[in-house]
């Protein structure tokens, strides 16, 4: 085994540092956005009844901040367990959670096509393929690249060459937000004089509109951090390449979890539609996230 020269060590802890900070900062943003979002939560959600897109949103609600807890004890603390089984179950940790996202993503596409089953079998196949090329790359590449540093818990590393085949899994999640937001843009073609709506913020919109805009508004911030994140396994060292992952992960669900809340809001059984019932551009309901509190009087005259 080499000897590692003094500024590799310097740089190292550096990196090592900064990995930690990003690790802070997701757990922080998912339990902040939590806070900010139980009032919300336990009205729309828990006094309703349930059904499969209340228990989706739990599920990714509540999976997230427990695992990021435990995430966050592997890297900052030296437990007795191998870092090899630290980094896959971490690892399998953020694919679980991006598998959420993809599928709660998917039924909002789901939705918008009239709960079309060969749009939702094809995105289910594809979601299929790609989840295999995750598990592959991701696995074989961290079996061979992590490294444990006792001064700062368990951390993985890659050199140049698996930071290349390791970014492949976070590309194939970008590749589906892009088909995704390609099949919104072709729907919302098909009904954009209801779009107009929008530039004028009226706050009764279909949800149709509602659909479309959010998940406009999701794809344009993680499409940034997705890049931001991807660009780290080339750019950068150590532990930082693929340091933005556990934030990008955390970004992701607490968007998602924000358009849930939103659907709920306004149509009780929020992403699920039962019965084959489609959004259609006369499903009408009022949308919350709107730049000042309308009167109550305009909505009640709606």
């Amino acid at each position: 085994m080499s000897l590692i020269d003094e500024s590799d060590t310097v740089r190292i802890a550096s990196n090592g540092r900064q990995c930690n900070y990003w690790h802070i900062a997701a757990i922080t943003l998912l339990f902040w956005d939590h806070l900010l979002t139980l009032k919300t939560e336990i009205t729309y959600i828990w006094k309703k009844s349930f059904n499969l897109s209340g228990y989706l949103f739990l599920f990714q609600r509540y999976f997230n901040p427990v695992a990021m807890i435990f995430t966050l004890a592997t890297v900052f603390d030296n437990l007795p367990v191998s870092c090899t089984v630290l980094s896959n179950i971490r690892q399998g940790i953020l694919i679980i959670a991006q598998l959420i996202v993809t599928l709660i993503m998917t039924l909002r596409i789901h939705a918008l096509y009239g709960c079309n089953k060969r749009i939702l079998y094809s995105l289910l196949t594809t979601i299929a393929i790609l989840l295999s090329i995750v598990f592959v790359v991701t696995y074989t590449v961290h079996l061979s690249s992590q490294k444990s540093l006792s001064s700062s818990g368990c951390s993985t590393q890659f050199d140049s060459s698996n930071a290349s085949r390791a970014a492949i899994a976070w590309w194939m999640i970008f590749i589906y937000d892009v088909l995704l937001f390609g099949l919104a843009v072709r729907n919302a073609f098909t009904t954009r004089q209801e779009l107009h709506m929008i530039r004028h913020l009226k706050f009764c919109a279909s949800l149709r509109v509602i659909l479309l805009r959010d998940g406009a508004m999701y794809f344009g911030v993680m499409t940034l951090v997705n890049l931001a994140n991807i660009l780290t396994y080339y750019l950068l060292e150590d532990c930082m390449r693929g340091g933005l992952a556990p934030f990008t992960s955390s970004l992701s669900v607490t968007l998602v979890s924000r358009m849930m809340l939103n659907l709920h809001q306004v149509m009780g059984s929020g992403i699920y539609l039962s019965g084959g019932q489609a959004v259609t551009e006369t499903d009408k309901a009022v949308s919350h996230i709107v730049f000042h509190e309308p009167a109550e009087s305009s909505l009640s005259s709606e």
